[in-house]
């Protein structure tokens, strides 16, 4: 198949772009690598293209050379945790390229698969369910759901195929650490493996849902077939981990004592993420925590 990857040279989407080449299909990669980085395809980059690209910006149609598609995942967004810092660009990176993607959809006849974000979700009632109320807490939330939306009208007005999954908080190797990007999994092992203190916000008794990427590639492929539910889908393993209990995994496998600095709590920060997966998704619950470490070289 021909497939577009939005994001692909990012941390979810290189593990995907491998993943669809080994399967033989034929795959073009988008990202501007403001995340992204051209080191994550190193394993891939002679068998695909890529096209450094910023997708807030539209796509003439007219031109498109690269012809028919059968699939584009949508992965490229901008950061939840800077939502509220800059939320132009949010809305920008997280509804205006889902619109560009939608008319290249509608021109090249291609079915979407959307990464979404289970934070939408109305997490005051426990378990969350696919039927759970929508309750954005962050304009990125708000940004996700909008795109959600304008895919379900699309599908209604000119029958274009989707998916939606809405993603757990995800870790594995090529995640990285930034300014404006902090999944708690990789900072904890960077800064703990050099003796640094992490911070914990909060009160570190919030709790997340750690799903490998592995997993989230598994659940992406069969998103791309023709007998996958609309969605929204959840994609979690269904198990409940605290920060302050994370903390403390990660500091026993690296066999360290150090006392984390405490942090006030984040704007739109979610008290606990507890999920009952669709009974579509195919969730193996990895622990990938000694993977992750091994890519580092750490143990």
């Amino acid at each position: 198949m021909k497939i577009l990857i939005t994001g692909g040279a990012g941390f979810i989407g290189s593990h995907l772009t491998d993943k669809l080449v080994s399967l033989g299909h034929d795959v073009h990669v988008f990202d501007d690598l403001s995340n992204g980085s051209l080191m994550n395809l190193e394993q891939s980059m002679d068998k695909i293209g890529f096209t450094e690209y910023d997708v807030t910006k539209p796509i003439n149609v007219n031109n498109w050379k690269w012809g028919k598609l059968d699939m584009i995942y949508h992965l490229a967004c901008f950061p939840r945790s800077q939502s509220f810092n800059d939320p132009q660009r949010c809305l920008d990176v997280n509804v205006k390229s889902m619109i560009n993607m939608i008319e290249l959809a509608r021109a090249t006849k291609a079915k979407i698969i959307f990464s979404s974000n289970s934070g939408i979700y109305d997490t005051s009632k426990l378990p969350i369910t696919e039927k759970s109320p929508d309750n954005p807490k962050t304009p990125y939330d708000l940004n996700k759901l909008t795109s959600e939306k304008y895919l379900k009208l699309y599908n209604e007005a000119y029958n274009i195929p989707y998916t939606i999954f809405r993603f757990a908080t995800v870790y594995g190797p090529r995640q990285k650490t930034g300014e404006n990007w902090k999944p708690v999994i990789i900072e904890f092992i960077e800064k703990l493996s050099k003796g640094i203190a992490p911070t914990i916000y909060w009160d570190g008794e919030q709790t997340r849902d750690f799903i490998y990427v592995s997993d989230i590639v598994d659940n992406l492929l069969l998103g791309g077939t023709n007998y996958a539910p609309k969605g929204p889908i959840i994609l979690a393993t269904g198990t409940e981990t605290s920060i302050n209990q994370l903390y403390k995994i990660i500091s026993n496998k690296l066999g360290v004592s150090i006392a984390p600095i405490k942090g006030e709590k984040a704007l739109g920060d979610i008290q606990r993420m507890k999920y009952i997966n669709h009974k579509y998704a195919r969730i193996s619950v990895r622990m990938g925590i000694d993977k992750i470490l091994k890519e580092m070289n750490i143990i």
